[in-house]
């Protein structure tokens, strides 16, 4: 999973270890989500966002440098919750997170979207959703 995190952190010029000491994790968290081998909880991220005084936005998505509010923490919530909710008794925490995390991406980019561009952003996370669906079978079959 692709973010921003190394990017907003290297422009203000922290080091890795003094980021996730702030924060109260360990450098190979921060490390492996920076890298984009894994993924982060919802508490973690709004740490992030607090530290480096952007929304979780900047983070995931290197769109927006306003700084994380109650909106934005709540709709966070719901992404986690909506995710729980749908696979938390099929997958793993840190997949639930993953998944999460995009929904949240997904949540906040379209709400800002016209009418155009809702049908064409609905068209392509379609698409996305049948190679996902697709790649799990694969990947389930070649495991077997």
């Amino acid at each position: 999973m692709q973010n921003f995190l190394k990017k907003i952190r290297e422009n203000r010029r922290i080091r890795q270890s003094e980021l996730a000491e702030q924060i109260g994790v360990s450098k190979q968290l921060l490390s492996g989500f920076e890298n984009g081998r894994s993924g982060i909880s919802n508490e973690v991220l709004q740490k992030l966002a607090v530290a480096l005084d952007v929304s979780p936005d900047a983070i995931l998505l290197g769109k927006s440098t306003k700084a994380f509010d109650e909106a934005d923490r709540k709709q966070l919530t719901d992404a986690m919750n909506i995710t729980f909710d749908e696979y938390g008794d099929k997958l793993d925490k840190e997949t639930i997170i993953k998944i999460s995390t995009e929904l949240y991406s997904l949540l906040v980019h379209h709400g800002f979207l016209n009418d155009v561009e809702k049908v064409r952003h609905n068209e392509e996370v379609q698409e996305q959703v049948i190679k996902g669906l697709a790649a799990q079978c694969f990947l389930k079959r070649i495991i077997k």
